[in-house]
C-alpha cells in the first residue's frame, strides 16, 4: 500500500489555499483597476511633479479662509485669478467663464506718511520759516548799581496789607565768582529792609558752590503805607573759618515803583558796591566777638569760653565803653539759665579768657539756644546792650556752622561772631 508523509500532505493542502488567494488578487486588479494596492505601497513615495500654477489652471481652488483684518499687502497686490468655475456642475459639464477683475487699490495704505523712525529728507526744510529762528532775547533793564556782574540771585517778595508783613524768599544764586584760589566758595546771604528795618537776617551757609540753593524765607514787618520807601539788600559773604568772611556782592532792590499786589520773582545781578554807597545803605557795625564752644558728653557739660571782642562801639563821643558779656540759655522762650564775665574798664578791644559752664543733658541739648551779648556796664544808669548773637540749632549761617562743628568735635570751637542789634 502506498503511503503519504507529511510534507506530501502540507504541499496537498496549501496549493488549493494558493491557487485560491492568486485568483482573488487577479480579481482585484480586474475589478478596481488596482487601486486597493496603492495603499500598501512599500519604501519611499517618488516626488510628487509640481503642480501647475493656479492661472493655468481651469479649476480655481478657494484658499484657506483668513481672519478678520488679516490681509496683506502682497495679498492685495497678487489679484485674482482671471477664469472662474461655475460651482454646482457636474466635471464633465463644467463651464469656464473668464471674469476680469478690476484692480484692487488701497487708498489708505497708498497714501501712508513717512515714520517718525524714517529718516529725514534735508531738503524739505524751509530755512525761512520762524520754527528754525531763535527767540529774542528779553530786553535787559538797566542796573541800580555799577560796576562789573559778579552772578545772578533769584528771589521771590510777597506782602501782606493785612498784617502788614513782607515776605521774602530767597531761590538760589548763580555763576558766583570764587573768592580764594579753590576755585569755589561757601556763600550765605544776610537780607534786611532799610532804612526802617536795619533788623539783619542771615540765610545757612552752603559748602562748595558757586551755584546755591538757599530756598529759605525771611519775614519783615513793615507798615502798608511806608512799605514804598524801603529798599531790600541783599548781601552775600564767602563763609571763611579761619578769618574774616569775604564780601561777594550786594543786590539793592527799591520798591518805590514795585507792585507787590501779588508774588513777585525778580532776578538780579550781584554788583559791588561803591564805598559811599556802602556807608550810606550799611547796616552800624557793632563789632564782633569771639568765643568757643564744646560740649563734654559724659559729663553732659556745655563749656562757652570767652575769648575776646573788637570794634565794640562807644557809648559816647568821647567815652570807651565798659563791657562785659552776658551768656543766656533759652529753651522755648524761656530763659532757663545766664551767667556773664567781669567787666573790662573803658576799653574797645577787650580781651576776656572766661569760661562759662552749663550743665545741660544730651537729649536736651538740640532744643537749646544761647544768646551771646555784650553790654555796657553803666554804673548810674541802666546797663546798655552793645550788640549780640544767636547760637543753636535753629540758628542760620556762622552761628549754625558754630553749633554743628561742637556737636560733631571733641574739641573746643572758636570763631568769630558779627554782633547785631
Amino acid at each position: 500500500m502506498y503511503r503519504i508523509t507529511g510534507l506530501q500532505l502540507i504541499l496537498l493542502c496549501a496549493v488549493p489555499f494558493v491557487t485560491i488567494l492568486i485568483t482573488l488578487l487577479f480579481l482585484c486588479l480586474c475589478c478596481d483597476n488596482g487601486k486597493c494596492l496603492k495603499r500598501y505601497r512599500f519604501g519611499k513615495e517618488p516626488q510628487q511633479k509640481k503642480k501647475e500654477s493656479i492661472t493655468s489652471s481651469l479649476i480655481y481652488v478657494t484658499p484657506k479662509k483668513k481672519k478678520k483684518n488679516d490681509l496683506s499687502l502682497s495679498d492685495i497686490n497678487r489679484g485674482l485669478p482671471d477664469t472662474f468655475v461655475i460651482p454646482g456642475t457636474p466635471p464633465a459639464h463644467r463651464e469656464v467663464v473668464a471674469c476680469q477683475q478690476p484692480p484692487i487699490s488701497n487708498p489708505r495704505i497708498m497714501d501712508r506718511q513717512h515714520s517718525m523712525t524714517s529718516k529725514l529728507d534735508p531738503t524739505t526744510f524751509d530755512p525761512s520759516s520762524d520754527m528754525y529762528k531763535p527767540p529774542p532775547e528779553p530786553p535787559r533793564k538797566k542796573s541800580l548799581v555799577e560796576g562789573p556782574s559778579l552772578g545772578i540771585l533769584n528771589f521771590e517778595l510777597k506782602y501782606s496789607p493785612d498784617m502788614n508783613l513782607l515776605t521774602l524768599r530767597l531761590i538760589e544764586a548763580r555763576n558766583l565768582q570764587p573768592q580764594d584760589f579753590s576755585g569755589t566758595a561757601d556763600p550765605y546771604c544776610k537780607v534786611t529792609i532799610l532804612p526802617n528795618c536795619p533788623k539783619t537776617m542771615q540765610s545757612k551757609v552752603l559748602r562748595k558752590t558757586l551755584n546755591p540753593q538757599f530756598k529759605e524765607s525771611f519775614v519783615f514787618e513793615i507798615p502798608e503805607f511806608d512799605i514804598h520807601r524801603q529798599t531790600v539788600k541783599i548781601q552775600l559773604y564767602d563763609f571763611d573759618q579761619f578769618s574774616r568772611d569775604d564780601y561777594i556782592g550786594d543786590v539793592l532792590l527799591p520798591l518805590d515803583n514795585v507792585d507787590l499786589s501779588d508774588k513777585l520773582e525778580v532776578w538780579k545781578e550781584i554788583k559791588k558796591l561803591k564805598e559811599k554807597k556802602m556807608k550810606n545803605m550799611e547796616v552800624p557795625n557793632l563789632g564782633d566777638i569771639m568765643f568757643s564752644l564744646s560740649y563734654l558728653e559724659t559729663a553732659e557739660r556745655l563749656n562757652i569760653v570767652i575769648l575776646k571782642a573788637r570794634n565794640l562801639k562807644q557809648v559816647s563821643e568821647k567815652k570807651d565803653p565798659d563791657p562785659y558779656v552776658k551768656v543766656s540759655v533759652f529753651h522755648a522762650g524761656k530763659r532757663l539759665k545766664k551767667k556773664k564775665t567781669t567787666s573790662k574798664h573803658s576799653i574797645v578791644h577787650p580781651v576776656f579768657n572766661e569760661a562759662l559752664v552749663f550743665n545741660v543733658s544730651k537729649n536736651f541739648l538740640k532744643y537749646l539756644k544761647l544768646e551771646v551779648s555784650v553790654i555796657h556796664d553803666n554804673r548810674v544808669g541802666q546797663n546798655e546792650v552793645l550788640g549780640k548773637v544767636i547760637v543753636g540749632p535753629d540758628s542760620h549761617g556762622e552761628e549754625l556752622a558754630h553749633w554743628n562743628d561742637m556737636i560733631t568735635s571733641s574739641k573746643a570751637v572758636a570763631r568769630w561772631h558779627r554782633l547785631f542789634p
